[in-house]
């Protein structure tokens, strides 16, 4: 993998990241409901839109859980915690969290369904995950000047079948349908383009929303191996 932790806060400094990291922002609130006494954990690199939450339901319980393979050196200033973890062990007790948001993870790494039983593990009963991820169709991922163009895209299909054992998948939009080019007329058109492709074009977007509602009950739990948690370090 050749993109970290910096080269993905410097994209959403840029004026790109920042019509994005928007995009994102809007797409999260719509399709969840979120209270001031939430649990809430960003699973990834998520701290642009957990502070844009933070902002709006303070006294919610917010931490970014970001792995450390993503890089331990860039350093923010937020008002919620941030703990450098490993990839496949969130270390939270089970079944304690109301919300979990994942950005920039799951296209990383090696074994996706490991993270998947994690969120599932950390989830309440009946909790939600919410997944951000690069949609295999779209523009987005065919570009490398943005962090949604390295590693793995997804699509639907795909995605359903990676939490089949774990989540029932509850909405799936595809969105950000402008192209991924650093040009005046895509930042003064974006959002007559993202307008469009919602009515005209609504599955081919750069990226997926995925909203996931936790089965009680996951299926299948040994069918894939677990990484052993013996000489993690979680800080």
């Amino acid at each position: 993998m050749d993109i970290n932790a910096t080269d993905i806060n410097s994209f959403y400094q840029s004026k790109l990241g920042g019509i994005v990291k928007r995009t994102i922002r809007q797409k999260i609130m719509s399709y969840t409901r979120i209270t001031d006494n939430n649990v809430i954990c960003g699973y990834g690199y998520t701290s642009p839109y957990l502070s844009f939450i933070k902002k709006n339901y303070e006294n919610s319980d917010i931490t970014e859980l970001r792995p450390d393979f993503l890089d331990t050196d860039l350093k923010e200033n937020y008002s919620f915690k941030e703990n450098i973890i490993h990839e496949y062990f969130i270390p939270l007790d089970p079944s304690t969290v109301d919300l979990v948001i994942s950005s920039h993870i799951l296209e990383f790494v090696q074994k996706p369904q490991s993270s998947i039983e994690e969120v599932w593990r950390i989830l309440k009963p009946n909790g939600y995950f919410i997944a951000i991820i690069p949609r295999r169709s779209g523009l987005w991922p065919r570009y490398d000047n943005n962090p949604f163009g390295y590693g793995r895209s997804y699509s639907s299909g795909q995605f359903k079948n990676l939490i089949k054992n774990f989540f029932v998948l509850d909405k799936n939009k595809s969105f950000l349908h402008f192209p991924p080019w650093e040009h005046y007329l895509n930042y003064k058109m974006y959002k007559t383009i993202e307008n469009i492709g919602d009515n005209f074009f609504p599955y081919m977007g750069g990226l997926m929303i995925c909203v996931c509602k936790k089965i009680v009950y996951a299926k299948n739990m040994k069918k894939q191996k677990k990484i052993p948690i013996k000489n993690i370090v979680a800080t």
